[in-house]
Formats: structure tokens, C-alpha cells, sequence
């Protein structure tokens, strides 16, 4: 029989699955009706609730329950967040790549926005990344958010200061990791510049203008089908370290 103090802990636990799911890749999707959603996340909240230490005091008041359901709320987005990096990663990778193919003349690079919309390659690489993130790395993302009740249980918390430093370096590593990405085509594009400047100097009837984007598109994408393995290195070295960021997102601690 379930009492008042376990249907509360269960709402609470599938408030920080809720929260999760809006943030993380797939489940966040448009294209998923919210009944589906609410639906997975309940059942996944009943398959989580035996795992969870029951020994939760009740808040004290109607305020006290409100803060509790923010704060699981916001564990959950964070951790979703967290998940969500690698893709963010990916779209400025695509948009560097894209900019420097000359496929496209120069896409905003929104990261709230899906990589389908208005560019081909942001799709191709974004389903790259999502075929390495379902290859086996979703159970260690699991168990990573298992173990959010551990370092974050439900209950009294207290802020993790640490958190936010370590959110600004990985939002840091998003820049730095997707010029990496692309160094290789940034690398052809500049000489392929270089040669049609060097052309149009020689040969000032030529219109280089014209011929060197017929030769970026060409280089551009040969050097990108030869460096694939070198887009799905790096994604997988920032997938593996997921699990963690997700734990390390967290801005709230037990309370001292």
C-alpha cells in the first residue's frame, strides 16, 4: 500500500525524469507527442522509485514541496543539458564546415535550434552523432543518472559552487573542439584561396571568384569524407565524457 510520504518521493522523482527529458536529445524532440513523453518518463520514474532511498523527510510546508519540485526539476534539465553538449559541439562543427565548403554562404549558429533546418550536412553530422550516442554510451548515462540521487538526493540541498565554473569551461570546449572538427577542411579552404589569389594575380582575365567555389566545394567535401573518423573521434572522446558532466552539472549538494 502506498502511503502519502511514497507518492510524494515518486512525484518527485518524475519531476527530475520529466526535467531530463525536456532537455536531452531524441526525447525533446517536437515530433514526440507530450502524452508519449509523460508516459516514458512515468514509467521509467516507477522503474527508478525502488533504487531511491525511501528515509525522506516530508518538507514542512506547501513552499518547502514547491522549492523540492524546482529543484528536481532543474537537476533534471542540467542533466539533460549535459547530454545535449555533444550536439551543440556538432552544430558548430557542421556550421564551420559548411561556412568553409561554401555550401552555404554563412548560417546564424543558433544552438537551441535543430541542425535539420536549412542545412543538409548539419543533418548528416547531427545523425553521425546521434548513432554514436545510442551505440552503447546510453547505459552509462543511465547509470550516471542513477547516481544523481546520490550526489544530489531528494530532500534538504544545499548550492554546489563548483558547478558553474565547470559548465563555462565545457561551454568553452564547444568552440575549441568544433574548430578542431573543421581544421582539416579550414586548412584546404585557405590554400585553396591562396592558390586562386595567387592565380588571379597571374592571370588577371581568369574569374577566380567563380572557379575557386566549384574547387572548395570539390576539395571541401573530399577532405570531409576522408575525416570522418577524425569528426566520430572526437564525438565519442566528449560522449564518453558525458556521464560525468551530467553528475558535475548539478548545482545542488547535499546539505552540509
Amino acid at each position: 500500500m502506498f502511503t502519502l510520504e511514497d507518492i510524494t518521493l515518486f512525484l518527485l522523482i518524475l519531476t527530475r525524469v520529466l526535467g531530463l527529458f525536456l532537455a536531452a536529445p531524441v526525447f525533446s524532440h517536437k515530433s514526440i507527442p507530450v502524452i508519449a513523453k509523460v508516459t516514458l518518463a512515468a514509467a521509467f520514474a516507477m522503474m527508478v522509485f525502488p533504487m531511491v532511498d525511501h528515509e525522506v523527510a516530508n518538507p514542512a510546508s506547501i513552499w518547502s514541496l514547491t522549492l523540492w519540485f524546482a529543484k528536481e526539476l532543474t537537476v533534471g534539465l542540467m542533466m539533460g543539458i549535459a547530454i545535449r553538449m555533444v550536439f551543440f559541439v556538432l552544430d558548430f562543427a557542421s556550421h564551420v564546415i559548411t561556412v568553409e565548403i561554401g555550401l552555404q554562404p554563412g548560417p546564424a549558429f543558433d544552438p537551441g535550434s535543430s541542425s535539420s533546418q536549412g542545412n543538409p550536412l548539419g543533418t548528416i553530422i547531427y545523425f553521425l552523432g546521434l548513432m554514436l550516442l545510442l551505440s552503447g554510451s546510453e547505459y552509462n548515462m543511465l547509470r550516471a543518472f542513477m547516481r544523481s540521487f546520490e550526489i544530489a538526493p531528494i530532500g534538504f540541498f544545499g548550492l554546489n559552487s563548483f558547478a558553474a565554473d565547470f559548465i563555462i569551461l565545457k561551454t568553452a570546449d564547444i568552440f575549441r573542439i568544433g574548430i578542431l572538427m573543421g581544421a582539416p577542411i579550414v586548412a584546404v579552404n585557405f590554400l585553396v584561396n591562396l592558390v586562386f589569389a595567387t592565380l588571379g594575380k597571374v592571370v588577371p582575365k581568369l574569374n577566380v571568384f567563380i572557379l575557386s567555389f566549384s574547387a572548395r566545394i570539390f576539395l571541401g567535401t573530399t577532405v570531409l569524407t576522408l575525416t570522418v573518423g577524425l569528426l566520430a573521434h572526437y564525438a565519442m572522446a566528449y560522449i564518453e565524457e558525458t556521464p560525468e558532466m551530467m553528475l558535475r552539472f548539478i548545482f545542488f549538494r547535499p546539505q552540509a
